[in-house]
């Protein structure tokens, strides 16, 4: 999966794992229950102020765990979580240990990274599902209302809209 975009493996996540056998998406998605179906131990922990999560796997064929900064509010570790699924789906058939640190640095914070853009892309898409959101938005909800809808925070929300040309 390494080779498909951010948007295209968070589909195919969300349908293998999340989405009803007809095709059908309830909102609003849940990563935790995502990552207990794909065997992923989720721990919550008091982490540093400038850490959001971090996902590691110390063995190639060991167990995966995703710690999420428990004092985040819970729109963000909701984020954090699909963020860190990212790296796990990129990365699930990579032949060595993985590890990958969610820090609210500079680096993370700017776009920069490649690895940090296409884990936020995947997190976008798996709880904000363009299409869906472009509907809503056709329909006239307003930003409360997707943010309320998809369960993230206001900021994530005005994120998707604008990457999606629609703010």
């Amino acid at each position: 999966m390494a080779t498909a975009t951010a948007k295209d493996a968070a589909r195919k996540l969300r349908m293998q794992y999340w989405n009803d056998g007809m095709g059908n998406i309830a909102f609003p998605i849940d990563p935790w229950e995502i990552a207990e179906r794909l065997g992923i131990a989720v721990r919550p922990a008091m982490l540093d102020n400038n850490l959001a999560g971090f996902i590691v796997r110390e063995q190639a064929d060991g167990p995966t765990e995703i710690y999420v900064n428990e004092s985040d509010h819970p729109v963000r570790q909701r984020f954090t979580l699909a963020h860190e699924i990212g790296h796990y789906v990129r990365h699930q058939d990579d032949p060595e240990p993985m590890g990958f640190v969610d820090e609210r640095a500079e680096l993370a914070s700017s776009g920069t990274d490649p690895e940090e853009i296409w884990a936020n892309q995947f997190a976008a898409e798996l709880l904000m599902p363009a299409a869906i959101v472009k509907k809503w938005w056709a329909e006239g909800l307003s930003i409360g209302d997707l943010r309320r809808k998809f369960n993230v925070s206001t900021p994530a929300m005005n994120n998707r809209l604008a990457s999606l040309g629609l703010l």
